[in-house]
C-alpha cells in the first residue's frame, strides 16, 4: 500500500515540476556535463517559433541552441521576458554566434523625468549570418531566488526592404529594430521617408551592411548616418556610400530630450508607431531637367530685356514742354493741401533752359538764386523745390554715389570669404559625422550633387545673381544714354547707388546659396544681412531721389547697417525680452526721427534745441492763428500718410512681440521690408497727389512687382524648415517636391523674392521718367 502512494506522490510532482522547466530535447553531453558541484547547466535543443519557460537561479543555466538552417535568408529576433527579475538581481541574456557575441540584462532601467523606469521585456534582432549557423541562447542569474523567464526566438519576417513598399512597425527602448535593403543594378539613390503620428524620441540610423549593428541608444551614432526624428525623418541615400547594402535602425529614446531639448517623455507609453518608405530617388536627367528649365527661363527674361532695350528709344527726348513758373508755384496758396503741385501759369522752356519769350519779364529774371542758395534761406522756406536741395555739384554728388558701391563690393568680399569657408566646414562635419541633425534640410526635397548636400535649394538662389547681373546691365545703359539730357532737368540720378544695389542683389543669392549648404541656428544671418543691406539702400535711393544734397554719406549708411546687423546677431543669441523692449524703444524713436525728417522735408535740425523750436513754433501758430492755426497741419496729405506709416509700425511691434519671439531675424527684417513697401507707397501716392504721371513702364513694374511679392509671401509662410526648432521638430515641416520633382516651396520662393527685388528696383530706375524733362525748379520735394 505505501509503494502504491509512493508512486501516486511522484506521478503527481512530475507535471508541477515540467511546468516550471520546458520540455526540450537535452542533449547527452548536457546531461553528463557538470561545471561544479552546485551549478548545473541545461542544455536544450531549441525551435524557431516555439515559446519556452523556465525558472534561473545562481545554480542553474538554460543554454538553448538553435540549429543551423541554410534555408533561412532572414536573421533572428530574440524575445526574452522576466517579471521577476530586477535592478538588484538582473537575469543575463548572452547570444552566441559564430562570428559575433550579443548580450543584454533584464529588466532595462531607463533614466526619466519621473524617475527610472524598468522594461521587463527586451527585443533584439540578431546581426544577419550569411552562414546562417547555429545560435546558442544563455540565460543565467547570480540571484539566490528563482527567476522565471519566457524565450521565444522567431525568425524576422520583411527584413529585406522592397522600393516603393510601405511598412509599418512598433518601437520602444527595449525593443530597436532594424531592416535592409541593397541596391540593384538600376537604382543608385533611394529617398527614405519615415513618419509617425507618436510623440517618443528617435534616432533613425543608417548603417552599412556590416556587423555588429549599432541599435542602442548609446551607440547608435558610432556608424554612418543618423537624425533625430519626432513625427517626421527622411535621408538621402546614395549606392556609391553603401555598394554592399545597408541596414536602417530605429532606436526609441528613454526621454525626449535629444528630440526636444526638454526632459520630457519616458513613461510607459514610450511606444513609437511608424511607418516607413524607400523610393526610387531622381535621376541623371530629372537634375538636367531641373537645372535647364530654369536656365531656360531667365535666358527668355534676358531676351526680353534685350529687346526691349533695342525697341525702346536711345536716348531721353529733348522737345520743348510746359513747365509751371517756379514764382507762382512759389506763391501757391498753400502746399498743405497739395494745391501748390496744381496747374499754374505756365511758360515754355526749352532744353537749354532758355524761355521761348524773346522778352522775359521781370518774374522771370528776378530770381534772387544768390540769396536762395544760402542754406539758413532755403531752411525758411514753407515749400521746397528739388532745385533747392540740388544746390552741390553733380560731380561731387556722383563720387559720393559711386562710393556706396565701391563699399558694397568691399564689404561684400570681406563678409563672403569667411562664410564659404565656414559652411564648407559645415559640410565636411557633416560627411565625417554622419550627424544630420547638424543641418536644417528639408530632407524630402533635398538633392545631393558633388559636394552639395542640399543642392537644389543652393541652385534656386540663381535668380538673385542673375536679376542682379540684369539690373546692372539695364542700369549702365541707362546711366550712357542719360548724358544728353540738361542738369537742371529731371530728377539726379546718382547711379552708383543704383549699381550698389544691384550688387547687393548678387550677394544676396551667394550668401543665401551658402546659407543653404547647411541652414542652421548659427549662421541664418548669411540669409538675411543683405536683405537688411537692400531693405536700407532702397529708402535711402527713395529719400534721395528728391533730396540729392541731404542723403546720408556712404560711411553713415553702413555704420548703421553694421550696428542693424549686429543688433539681428545679439537678438538671435540672446532675445530676451529685456533686449525686445530696449529694441522696441529704439525701433519706434527712429520711426518718431524718420517722421519729422520726411515730414519737413530735410529740413529739421535735430540738435538739444529742437524741442525748444518746437515749443516755440507752436507758440507762435497759436498766437497768429489761434488754436485751429496750431492745430492745423502744414502738409495735411503727407501727415496722413506718415501717421498711417507710425501705425504700422506700432502693429509691426504688436505681432512681433506675440508672433516671432523666437525669431527675431525675421521679425526685424519683416520690419525693414513693411517699411520699405511703405515708403514705397508714401512716394507713389505723393506723385500722384502732386499730379505728376506714372509712365506705362514702371506701372508695370509696380505690378509685376506686387505679384511677384505677394505671390512669394505665400509660399515663403509655407515654410519647410524652422531653425528655431530642434531638428527633430524642424522635419515636421519638411515637405516633398512641389515642381518636376526638383524644387519645393522655399526654392519657389527664391525665384519669386528674388524677381519681386528685381522689378521693385525697376521702379527706383522708371518711376520719375514722366519729369525726366522737367526743370527742377517746379519739382516739388515731398
Amino acid at each position: 500500500m505505501k509503494l502504491v502512494k509512493i508512486l501516486i506522490l511522484i506521478v503527481m510532482i512530475i507535471p508541477t515540476s515540467l511546468s516550471y522547466v520546458p520540455y526540450c530535447a537535452t542533449s547527452e553531453k548536457g546531461q553528463k556535463s557538470q561545471l561544479t558541484a552546485d551549478f548545473n547547466p541545461i542544455v536544450c535543443n531549441a525551435k524557431f517559433g516555439q515559446q519556452y519557460n523556465g525558472n534561473v537561479t545562481n545554480d542553474t543555466e538554460f543554454i538553448f541552441v538553435f540549429p543551423k538552417d541554410r534555408k533561412i535568408t532572414s536573421p533572428a529576433r530574440i524575445t526574452v521576458v522576466s517579471k521577476d527579475a530586477a535592478p538588484s538581481h538582473p537575469l543575463l541574456v548572452v547570444v552566441t554566434q559564430l562570428k559575433s557575441i550579443l548580450s543584454w540584462q533584464i529588466p532595462l532601467v531607463t533614466d526619466t523625468p519621473s524617475g527610472s523606469y524598468t522594461y521587463s521585456q527586451i527585443s533584439r534582432t540578431l546581426c544577419p549570418d550569411p552562414d546562417n549557423g547555429e545560435i546558442v541562447v544563455s540565460l543565467s542569474t547570480l540571484s539566490d531566488f528563482n527567476i522565471s523567464f519566457v524565450l521565444w526566438v522567431n525568425i524576422t519576417q520583411n527584413f529585406d526592404i522592397e522600393l516603393s513598399r510601405q511598412y509599418t512597425l512598433k518601437v520602444s527602448p527595449s525593443e530597436p529594430q532594424f531592416y535592409r535593403f541593397q541596391f540593384d543594378n538600376v537604382t543608385s539613390s533611394t529617398l527614405l521617408h519615415v513618419e509617425s503620428h507618436d510623440s517618443p524620441c528617435m534616432t533613425l540610423s543608417i548603417q552599412n551592411n556590416l556587423c555588429p549593428v549599432y541599435d542602442l541608444e548609446r551607440t547608435i551614432q558610432y556608424q554612418g548616418l543618423w537624425q533625430t526624428v519626432m513625427t517626421k525623418g527622411g535621408i538621402f541615400l546614395r549606392k556609391e556610400e553603401f555598394p554592399n547594402g545597408l541596414f536602417v535602425v530605429f532606436v526609441v529614446h528613454s526621454t525626449n530630450i535629444a528630440c526636444t531639448g526638454k526632459r520630457t517623455g519616458g513613461n510607459s507609453d514610450q511606444v513609437k508607431s511608424l511607418t516607413f518608405q524607400l523610393e526610387r530617388s531622381i535621376g541623371y536627367w530629372d537634375y538636367v531637367i531641373g537645372v535647364a528649365s530654369v536656365l531656360v527661363v531667365f535666358f527668355a527674361i534676358y531676351l526680353a530685356a534685350f529687346l526691349f532695350a533695342l525697341c525702346s528709344k536711345k536716348t531721353l527726348p529733348l522737345q520743348p514742354h510746359s513747365v509751371e513758373s517756379p514764382i507762382d508755384a512759389v506763391n501757391a496758396p498753400h502746399y498743405a493741401a497739395i494745391s501748390s503741385c496744381a496747374t499754374t501759369p505756365t511758360t515754355s522752356i526749352f532744353p537749354g533752359g532758355y524761355s521761348d519769350d524773346s522778352d522775359p519779364d521781370e518774374t522771370d529774371v528776378d530770381l534772387l538764386y544768390d540769396a536762395d542758395s544760402s542754406k539758413e534761406v532755403i531752411r525758411t522756406k514753407q515749400i521746397l523745390f528739388l532745385s533747392d536741395l540740388a544746390q552741390k555739384d553733380p560731380r561731387v554728388l556722383s563720387v559720393k554715389s559711386s562710393l556706396f558701391l565701391w563699399i558694397m563690393m568691399t564689404v561684400a568680399v570681406f563678409y563672403a570669404l569667411p562664410v564659404v569657408q565656414l559652411v564648407f566646414t559645415y559640410q565636411q562635419v557633416l560627411y565625417e559625422t554622419g550627424n544630420q541633425d547638424l543641418c536644417y534640410y528639408n530632407f524630402l526635397c533635398s538633392h545631393r550633387l558633388f559636394f552639395m548636400s542640399d543642392f537644389n535649394h543652393v541652385f534656386s538662389n540663381i535668380g538673385y545673381l542673375l536679376f542682379g547681373l540684369l539690373f546692372i546691365g539695364l542700369t549702365y545703359r541707362r546711366q550712357r544714354i542719360s548724358h544728353a539730357v540738361g542738369s537742371h532737368l529731371g530728377i539726379p540720378y546718382h547711379y552708383g547707388m543704383f549699381y550698389a544695389l544691384g550688387v547687393a542683389l548678387c550677394m544676396e543669392g551667394v550668401l543665401s546659396a551658402c546659407y543653404h549648404l547647411c541652414p542652421n541656428h548659427s549662421n541664418f544671418q548669411f540669409d538675411t544681412s543683405f536683405m537688411y543691406v537692400l531693405a536700407v539702400l532702397s529708402m535711402m535711393k527713395i529719400y534721395q531721389t528728391r533730396h540729392p544734397d541731404i542723403t546720408a554719406s556712404a560711411y553713415t549708411t553702413f555704420g548703421i547697417l553694421a550696428l542693424v546687423i549686429f543688433l539681428g546677431m545679439f537678438g538671435v543669441l540672446n532675445g530676451s525680452d529685456w533686449f525686445y523692449i530696449v529694441f522696441t524703444v529704439m525701433h519706434l524713436s527712429t520711426c518718431l526721427v524718420v517722421t519729422a525728417q520726411i515730414y519737413h522735408v530735410g529740413t529739421w535740425k535735430f540738435n538739444f534745441g529742437m524741442f525748444s523750436r518746437f515749443m516755440n513754433q507752436c507758440k507762435n501758430d497759436y498766437m497768429a492763428g489761434g488754436l485751429k492755426q496750431s492745430c492745423t497741419p502744414l502738409y495735411p496729405a503727407r501727415m496722413i500718410l506718415l501717421f498711417l506709416a507710425n501705425v504700422g509700425n506700432w502693429g509691426l511691434v504688436a505681432v512681433g512681440y506675440y508672433l516671432h519671439l523666437g525669431d527675431f531675424a525675421t521679425y526685424m527684417l519683416s520690419i525693414f521690408l513693411a517699411n520699405l513697401m511703405m515708403y514705397y507707397f508714401f512716394y507713389i501716392v505723393m506723385k500722384l497727389v502732386c499730379k505728376e504721371k506714372i509712365l506705362k513702364p514702371p506701372a508695370i513694374y509696380i505690378l509685376l512687382s506686387f505679384v511677384f511679392w505677394i505671390a512669394g509671401l505665400y509660399f515663403f509662410y509655407y515654410k519647410s524648415i524652422s531653425w528655431k526648432l530642434t531638428p527633430a521638430e524642424s522635419r515636421a515641416y519638411n515637405q516633398h517636391c512641389e515642381i518636376l520633382s526638383f524644387f519645393d516651396k522655399h526654392d519657389i520662393w527664391h525665384f519669386l523674392s528674388s524677381g519681386a527685388l528685381f522689378f521693385s528696383f525697376m521702379v527706383l530706375l522708371t518711376l520719375d521718367d514722366d519729369i525726366a524733362e522737367k526743370d527742377r525748379r517746379v519739382i516739388p520735394v515731398f
